[in-house]
């Protein structure tokens, strides 16, 4: 492996095995349906089987299948590692299962079938600290973190407008319109007849073409002082040394550059910029160039991208506030020769989170984004 995939495959394993990142439970609804014996009664109320084993039964496969839901959803790399260690996993499902609601049963005399529906709470970050430690748990990870340098800028976003455009129809009409006369002329006895007969032919034809311009969005900045904060608090312990984009902003005008970050973040917000409320190519150009001047080797990476969440909704099956986040990061190796060379990316990543109230619910959302951020990374540089 890589020099580098090595030290960064121990910086993500020790964040995670560490206890730093806020634990996460997900929620994954299961279900079971199983065949009870014959006999002259089979149910009792309300709605189980007169047999109890046949309910414990039918409770471990439905949490099996919630556990199944759960792990249809990893990625692709997420999921190699998971089936070369499924067994342990399935062996141990109740250390992973922390808790389940029984939603809804049917016992069906007639059928003769006992079915079950619950949803299971699953605490992900054990799952992704049993998953790293299975890799990395050799790894001399202090000497290999010590004074590793990184930039980072991850803009937390909240989406305020949605701008969508009218279809422009372009239509192309023709018509023709033709008269025929047939005309007929008779001398009978000395007299002259003239007899007639006309038809019209109208023709229309149409045709035409259709143009729908893409939406635009525009974003809120969110709290960038606690996006650094949750970085530091996960680099610092592990003596890695984190720059943010104001500081890098400050060394920059203090020699003589152009300030950087309110451009950025225009573009960011979707005010500027002809990329869909991303940075432009050359502005990041800029910020690499920034890196390699200041840096003088001793900033090493760059995490660059954005963390976007809706307004937070009472969900229907909690009861509590939902925040859905959208992941979208890249991580760079910076080089003085060849600029930036994106060594991982995670996402467009779709994550929910909850709280008890709007304002908890948006913090869990930030908190699990970066989560996410640090174990997909872990597992691409695997």
């Amino acid at each position: 492996m890589p020099t580098f995939n090595k030290t960064f495959l121990s910086i993500i394993m020790l964040i995670l095995t560490t206890g730093l990142i806020h634990t996460q439970s997900i929620k994954e609804k299961g279900s079971s349906t199983v065949t009870l014996q014959k006999g002259r009664k089979v149910c009792v109320e309300p709605g189980r089987p007169y047999d109890k084993k046949f309910h414990v039964k039918a409770i471990n496969n439905a949490k099996i299948a919630s556990w199944n839901s759960y792990v249809a959803k990893f990625s692709s790399e997420k999921s190699k590692l998971y089936y070369e260690n499924e067994e342990k996993f399935l062996k141990n499902l109740d250390k992973y299962i922390i808790s389940f609601d029984v939603l809804d049963t049917e016992c069906s005399e007639k059928e003769r079938t006992y079915s079950v529906y619950i949803r299971s709470s699953i605490n992900n970050t054990k799952v992704d600290n049993e998953l790293t430690a299975t890799i990395a748990s050799n790894s001399n990870v202090l000497s290999n973190l010590e004074n590793q340098g990184i930039v980072v800028l991850v803009v937390p976003r909240k989406t305020t407008e949605l701008i969508t455009f009218k279809a422009r129809e372009t239509t192309v009409s023709e018509s023709s319109q033709s008269n025929d006369v047939d005309e007929i002329v008779d001398e009978i006895e000395g007299s002259v007849i003239v007899s007639s007969s006309s038809s019209q032919t109208n023709i229309k034809s149409s045709g035409g073409s259709t143009v729908q311009k893409s939406a635009k969005r525009k974003y809120d900045i969110g709290d960038l002082n606690d996006a650094n904060s949750q970085i530091n608090n996960l680099l610092q312990p592990l003596k890695m040394r984190t720059l943010d984009a104001a500081r890098l902003e400050s060394m920059a005008t203090r020699n003589g550059y152009e300030p950087f970050l309110k451009n950025v973040l225009d573009q960011f917000s979707g005010k500027i910029g002809d990329y869909g409320a991303n940075i432009s190519p050359q502005q990041r150009e800029e910020i690499i160039n920034y890196i390699i001047d200041l840096g003088r080797g001793r900033l090493n990476y760059f995490l660059l991208g954005t963390v976007d969440s809706g307004t937070p909704r009472v969900d229907p099956d909690t009861g509590v506030f939902k925040s859905e986040v959208l992941v979208n990061v890249q991580l760079f190796r910076i080089d003085d020769f060849f600029g930036a060379e994106v060594v991982a990316s995670v996402g467009p990543e779709i994550q929910s989170a909850f709280g008890e109230t709007d304002i908890l619910a948006e913090k869990a959302g930030l908190k699990k984004a970066f989560e996410i951020v640090t174990s997909s990374l872990f597992y691409k540089l695997n």
